[in-house]
C-alpha cells in the first residue's frame, strides 16, 4: 500500500508571515516528502499560537488525528523544524506519541537527525523543545513588562477606544477629528443614564424600606 504524508506549516507572529516564513516551511515540507518518497495529500497552514499549555486544544492538531485515524495510509506529519511543530516540551512528545499510536511518525523537515528512534535523537530533540519554550516564556515576561512600564509612564498600549485615533507620540492617543466630539457626548450621556437610574433605584429602596 502506497505510503502518504500530511503537512503542518505554522507562524505565530505578523513578522514570521511578513518574513514569508510559511513559504519557506512549505518548500521545506516539499522537499522533505520527495525525500520520502510520500505525497502530501493535506495540508495546515496558517497564524496559529503553540505556548505551552495551549496545544491540546488546538484545532489544527485534532483535526490532524481525526484525518489520521480515518486514512490509514498516512504515515508522516511533516512539519518544518521542532518549534514550528509547537513550543511546549510535554505537549510536544505527547503529540508525538498519539500520532504514533495512529501509525503516524511526525517528520522534521529541516532536522533530520530528530527523525531516527534512538535516545540520541530523542535527547536532541528536547534540546530543540527546550529553547522553544524557554523563548515564549521570556517573550511573555517582556510584553508584560513592556505594558507596565508603558501604563507607568502614562501611555495607552492598546488599540485606541472608539472616538480617538493613534497620536504622534506612541501610546498616547488623540481625539478623533471626525468622531471624537459625538464619541465623547455618547460617552457623557451613558454616564448621566448610568447614574440617573442607580438613583432611582436607591430611591425606591428607600420607599420599600420605609415601609
Amino acid at each position: 500500500m502506497k505510503a502518504y504524508a500530511i503537512a503542518s506549516c505554522r507562524v505565530s507572529t505578523v513578522e514570521q508571515l511578513e518574513n514569508n516564513s510559511l513559504n519557506r516551511q512549505q518548500e521545506s515540507v516539499k522537499k522533505a516528502a520527495q525525500e520520502l518518497d510520500v505525497e502530501i495529500i493535506r495540508s495546515w497552514t496558517g497564524n496559529v499560537s503553540s505556548k505551552a499549555g495551549t496545544n491540546v486544544n488546538r484545532k489544527d492538531l485534532k483535526e490532524m488525528l481525526v484525518f489520521c485515524k480515518q486514512n490509514k495510509s498516512v504515515k508522516y506529519l511533516i512539519v518544518d523544524e521542532p518549534d514550528r511543530f509547537m513550543r511546549s516540551i510535554d505537549e510536544a512528545f505527547y503529540f508525538e506519541v498519539l500520532f504514533r499510536n495512529e501509525g503516524v511518525t511526525v517528520w522534521y523537515a529541516s532536522d533530520p537527525q530528530l527523525n531516527t528512534a534512538d535516545l540520541i535523537a530523542k535527547m536532541a530533540k528536547f534540546s530543540k523543545f527546550f529553547p522553544a519554550e524557554g523563548g515564549n516564556e521570556e517573550r511573555q515576561r517582556k510584553s508584560v513588562s513592556g505594558h507596565k512600564k508603558a501604563v507607568e509612564e502614562g501611555r495607552y498600549t492598546f488599540p485606541p477606544i472608539p472616538g480617538y485615533v493613534k497620536g504622534t507620540k506612541p501610546g498616547v492617543h488623540e481625539i478623533h477629528p471626525e468622531f471624537g466630539k459625538l464619541a465623547t457626548c455618547i460617552k457623557r450621556r451613558r454616564q448621566q443614564a448610568i447614574h440617573a437610574f442607580r438613583g432611582h433605584e436607591k430611591a425606591e429602596s428607600k420607599c420599600i424600606y420605609a415601609r
